[in-house]
């Protein structure tokens, strides 16, 4: 296919004054300060409505009441609207990234229903659900809320691309659900997707996508490898199974060793030692969950200022927003646990 190009260059400089605008309307060091001093979900809401570009989703509320999963959804639908924004300059840009960016929502409804069913509460599925999402997917959220098994589930995705992926993984012992392989073939899928979406950029954009794309999918096996080995004792073949292609950072070898490490710990001491590793700061290496956010940050940040390729700093918009959004969670989530600042802290990107 013909490598999709700009319409002019005054549309490239439209996209990347946008993108920048955008950013920099993200919180800063001094919010996060102030957020990590509050004492409550309450005073966490206030803050972002009265305070930051939050009040876009927040200005209906009653900060007093307000609950901490409604607050999260909210602040995840304000970063859903900004990609939705984004979203408007498919055509600009030459590339879909509305195709990845509604992907990615759509697996992650579908990962969220499936673990909901494996824990017994498939019903609690209808309040975590994104309504504001459902006029822009074929996703059936409301039949899906309504699954109590993976074949209804398969039944109600029988019209989209996710039935085929899902099919063959159907439970095999005593009904379990496959969620680690589950996972990895939707998230095969959508790294598929993108990789389909940047091969059609002109050769430029192309190779800072594959480095930044490529990084993020390193961190995601990286934090695979890392929780199989931790949690599940999983032999490197069952491991080697469930790793998503297309990695950029780690050589094949850098990956083997990790696979064939003896435990999680040996597997953290490696990752440490590679480029992508060095790029997280020393006391945030431990929180694993969310390595594919932490590791392209400081790609992601450089682009976002530098990058003449509009839709290089798109997706470093992309990215940044979801560091934010996760730092945010960590906060609401350290308050509700009654974490002091300075245990919360570390768990966070944005505030060190």
């Amino acid at each position: 296919m013909e490598n999709l190009k700009f319409t002019s260059p005054f549309s490239a400089n439209v996209i990347l004054a946008k993108a920048r605008a955008m950013y920099g309307n993200s919180l800063k060091v001094k919010d996060f300060n102030e957020l990590l001093h509050c004492h409550s979900v309450s005073e966490v809401a206030a803050y972002l409505k009265n305070s930051t570009a939050y009040a876009s989703v927040l200005a209906e509320i009653n900060e007093s009441t307000i609950h901490r999963g409604h607050l999260e959804m909210l602040i995840r639908r304000k970063a859903f609207n900004d990609y939705a924004a984004l979203g408007r300059y498919d055509i600009m840009i030459g590339m879909n990234l509305s195709l990845y960016l509604l992907q990615r929502i759509e697996i992650e409804q579908i990962i969220a229903c499936l673990r909901y069913m494996s824990a017994g509460h498939a019903s609690e599925f209808f309040f975590s659900m994104p309504m504001y999402f459902a006029s822009h997917t074929r996703l059936d959220l409301p039949k899906m809320s309504h699954c109590a098994s993976f074949a209804e589930l398969l039944e109600a995705l029988a019209h989209t691309k996710y039935h085929d992926v899902l099919a063959p993984l159907a439970p095999k012992e005593e009904g379990r659900i496959r969620l680690t392989e589950i996972e990895n073939a939707l998230y095969t899928q959508l790294t598929n997707t993108m990789y389909s979406l940047i091969a059609q950029t002109p050769r430029g954009m192309r190779e800072e996508l594959t480095n930044l794309f490529g990084a993020q999918v390193d961190a995601q096996n990286v934090t695979r490898i890392l929780r199989l080995k931790r949690y599940f004792q999983a032999k490197p073949a069952f491991i080697r199974e469930n790793l998503l292609p297309g990695g950029r950072c780690l050589s094949p070898k850098v990956i083997d060793s990790m696979v064939e490490a003896p435990t999680a710990d040996a597997v953290l001491d490696i990752f440490r030692s590679t480029a992508l590793g060095r790029r997280i700061p020393p006391d945030q290496r431990e929180f694993i969950h969310d390595l594919d956010h932490r590791a392209p940050y400081f790609n992601a940040r450089k682009h976002i200022h530098y990058s003449i390729h509009p839709l290089v700093v798109l997706l470093s918009y992309v990215m940044l927003t979801d560091v934010e959004v996760d730092d945010i969670i960590n906060i609401i989530e350290g308050i509700r646990y009654g974490l002091d600042p300075d245990q919360i802290r570390p768990m966070l990107v944005l505030a060190n």
